[in-house]
């Protein structure tokens, strides 16, 4: 079908009855009141009705971590539903929680310690004990230790949920490199909130809201707390609320807003600003907020945003001055409302400055900590420091993250996609990498450079996976250590709540380990005995169990078995709550206080430093914004000092990419996006989901296409300033004419042979003789170079200029 504005119109139309039937089931699942029994949780085997045991747990298939329940049969994991006393998820999960089944079946896991015994990446293993290579690995950190230089010992993860436990060993051994992930997902939206509001992430009340303005966020298919979003988004859109979708492409959650409007990738943040300018000028503001509640004044703000104008936005963007002074009309006349951004934002070179921009329209029209607007996350309390004694921080120093201090003074959460790259070019020296599920082969950019790297000995002389499946990055480890699944070990949870509420959950085994898997902590501890040197003192705690019985116990009430029991905890008197800034200070917390001139309450130490406690609001002393890192007072800081300092622009600003500015005749840009039903590298291996999809055609308008003598299905091939890939198109209006976008988590070479898209083959599991589908897609990483946001650290997977032509 063609997609000209009627049939959009009327595919949009029958989208919305979709929404409205999933809609009318969203509230089906009421939270019950905490610590009480959910109904439900049974289940039988359909044929001898012998009933099944039921164990809820938190999924990790993604981040959302969603509540569960898995059904156990004999022992055997056979089911896997949506636990409904999860305030977030509540009851309700997707096709990637379902599947993490395929996970601990998978044919291919890894089950016992590997050691590689031909060259790096050959993929010659053998078979040993756990004592062998406990001892083995455990001698190779003592040297690095007994050296004097514990820096040069590398801990890299990925998706990490131990909370704190990895630090309690790398702090024991005295190594500051370590290292996240962080940058290579979502790093400069969490830095420009921090600078704002001092947290990384601000919930969006769709549920509660009329009006939701979206900058590149596919809500529908994955967000970072994706499920929870999404439903809510569904029961704000069933109670009248208009859904205003800016994107590169016509994603699931785009073609089913009210209006998408195409935008050139990088200038979301420019659009974000004339919006604001609009709304400033027309006096539509919140005029008592930004006085009371920011660090700048609305005649501050008018002189600065006078400068984006709808008619530059335009320019730069593609999208029309009248509807840019439209929507700005809509959004601050609509109360409550709320913007929605993530990855389309924040992941460009420019990408800080884009959600700063972006989150500015919540703060000028007052929906900020509000019903249906724009809220402070709220989450559970931890012990993320464990059992005494705790070890202190090391007083050695990570050459990395010193460079990164001079390179990236601002991006407090690391820019882990260069730190391979800087052992390359020497501005870090080290003996040991130690990954825990990570796979910066298959997922940083410039892919082939960092597989390289990791192959030379001389740059990185020993190698250890902790990890259950042979990953890119695990296939060229000198020790594996063969890890549990999520569904075979503890964690505890404290992810931010759209309940509006502080909660805790649980991930608890559902099955033991298989064979001789075993869970990081575990691994970890066993290790810190073996290395001994004051090490074993910081693990002489019981089990795991008790470790993780010990972190919830901050809260107040939580009975462990009945935690156990439920899979989740929060206080029986909760409710939503809005406008934490407005709790007004006690007077044990004014005592020897001082106000400024603008309203900051602060106390003041002999030496003259400031500690900020508060806000004063006429006569009234509020608690207001939280403090920490880049943001020093309780107000809501919209101008940054640091950031100036630093030589970036104090206040939100628009800052072009500088690889769009020149752009040659022919030349396009090329986005990513993630599917519904995979999760970056993590899922290839899940035959249901592979099954689902498996092939990621490079998405290209119709008039690029045409110029090109391209026609959906035939071979092209994309070149980049940093490599070529071939792969085949897809013919669509349903993207930005000068765009090309690809699907991300596909192309796999190892990760086993449903990843690798072999066809059917022999194993312990008989479906993989029913494998009907070969090929899986095209990895786009290794023509993505390693660019980094300047000031976030976030890598700009959305910026990479490329060449399309047929092969």
């Amino acid at each position: 079908m063609k997609l000209n504005r009627r049939n959009f119109i009327r595919l949009s139309a029958a989208s919305a009855s979709l929404v409205a039937v999933s809609g009318s089931l969203a509230n089906a699942m009421e939270l019950t009141e905490g610590g009480k029994d959910w109904s439900g949780g049974k289940d039988s085997d359909y044929k001898s009705y012998q009933d099944r045991k039921a164990i809820p747990s938190t999924c990790l298939q993604c981040v959302s971590v969603c509540g569960i329940t898995g059904y156990v049969q004999d022992g055997r994991l056979v089911k896997i539903e949506g636990n409904p006393a999860h305030p977030n998820s509540r009851g309700k999960i997707c096709a990637k929680g379902q599947a993490g089944i395929n996970q601990v079946y998978d044919p291919e896991r890894i089950l016992y310690p590997m050691k590689r015994v031909g060259k790096r990446g050959e993929g010659k293993w053998k078979r040993i004990s756990w004592d062998e290579a406990l001892n083995e690995v455990a001698a190779k950190l003592k040297a690095v230790r007994e050296s004097g230089k514990p820096e040069e010992f590398f801990f890299h993860y990925g998706r990490n949920r131990t909370q704190g436990f990895t630090d309690r060993f790398t702090n024991a051994f005295g190594t500051p490199s370590v290292f996240n992930h962080t940058a290579i997902c979502e790093a400069s939206k969490q830095v420009a909130l921090e600078f704002m509001i001092a947290k990384g992430i601000d919930i969006n009340d769709v549920a509660n809201t009329r009006y939701m303005l979206n900058f590149g966020c596919n809500v529908y298919e994955s967000h970072v707390i994706h499920t929870s979003f999404a439903q809510r988004v569904v029961e704000g859109r069933m109670k009248g609320a208009k859904l205003v979708t800016f994107d590169v492409r016509l994603s699931n959650t785009a073609g089913r807003s009210d209006e998408w409007v195409p935008i050139k990738p990088g200038t979301d943040g420019l659009v974000a600003l004339a919006l604001a300018n609009v709304i400033m000028q027309e006096g539509l503001y919140d005029k008592d907020f930004i006085e009371n509640w920011t660090n700048v004044t609305v005649d501050q703000l008018k002189e600065h945003l006078k400068q984006y104008t709808v008619e530059r936005a335009e320019k730069e963007s593609g999208v029309p001055a009248a509807d840019i002074a439209r929507i700005a009309r809509e959004f601050a006349t609509t109360k409550p409302a709320t913007t929605i951004s993530y990855r389309g934002v924040c992941a460009h070179y420019n990408g800080l400055m884009n959600e700063r921009a972006v989150f500015l329209l919540n703060v000028i029209t007052g929906n900020v900590d509000v019903p249906g607007g724009a809220c402070l996350p709220q989450g559970g309390k931890l012990n993320k420091s464990g059992p005494a004694p705790a070890p202190s921080k090391p007083s050695a120093k990570s050459l990395i993250k010193e460079a990164w201090k001079k390179d990236y003074p601002e991006a407090s959460h690391g820019v882990n996609q260069t730190v391979l790259p800087y052992v390359k070019a020497g501005k870090a020296k080290c003996q040991v990498y130690m990954t825990y599920v990570y796979n910066p082969v298959y997922s940083n950019p410039d892919s082939d450079l960092q597989a390289d790297i990791l192959k030379d000995e001389s740059l990185i002389p020993y190698l250890v996976a902790i990890d259950a499946y042979m990953s890119e990055a695990t296939a060229l480890a000198d020790i594996i250590l063969p890890d549990a699944t999520y569904l075979e070990r503890w964690d505890p949870e404290t992810t931010n709540s759209y309940a509006m509420f502080p909660f805790v959950s649980l991930r608890q085994p559902i099955v033991k380990p298989l064979a001789e898997a075993r869970e990081v902590r575990e691994i970890l501890k066993d290790l810190a005995q073996r290395i001994g040197g004051g090490m074993e003192q910081y693990f002489a705690y019981g089990s795991t169990e008790e470790y993780i019985k010990d972190a919830v116990a901050v809260n107040a009430g939580l009975d462990w078995e009945r935690f156990k029991q439920t899979g989740v905890w929060y206080a029986p008197d909760s409710k939503p709550k809005y406008k934490n800034y407005m709790k007004e200070l006690t007077a044990d917390q004014l005592k020897d206080t001082k106000v400024d001139e603008q309203g900051n309450i602060y106390k003041e130490s002999a030496d003259g430093k400031k500690t900020y406690v508060g806000v004063q609001v006429g006569d009234k002393s509020y608690v207001g914004f939280p403090t920490g890192g880049h943001k020093p007072t309780c107000k809501l800081e919209v101008y940054s000092d640091d950031l100036e300092k630093h030589g970036f622009p104090g206040l939100p600003s628009y800052v072009p990419v500088p690889g769009h500015q020149n752009m040659q005749a022919g030349e396009l840009i090329m986005t990513t996006f993630k599917v519904n039903v995979h999760t970056q590298s993590r899922t290839g291996n899940c035959k249901w989901l592979t099954e689902i999809a498996h092939e990621n055609p490079l998405w290209i308008h119709p008039q690029a296409a045409a110029a090109r003598g391209i026609k959906t299905g035939d071979a092209v091939v994309v070149t980049s300033n940093a490599g070529v890939i071939k792969t085949t198109a897809k013919v669509t209006e349903g993207v930005h004419p000068r765009v090309v976008s690809f699907g991300m988590g596909f192309g796999h070479w190892e990760y086993g042979r449903i990843a690798k898209g072999v066809g059917k083959f022999e194993s312990t599991d008989a479906d993989t003789r029913r494998v009907w589908w070969k090929g899986t897609g095209v990895h786009l990483n290794p023509i993505v170079p390693v660019v980094a946001d300047p000031v976030g650290g976030n890598q700009a997977w959305m910026d990479t200029v490329v060449t399309v032509q047929k092969a």
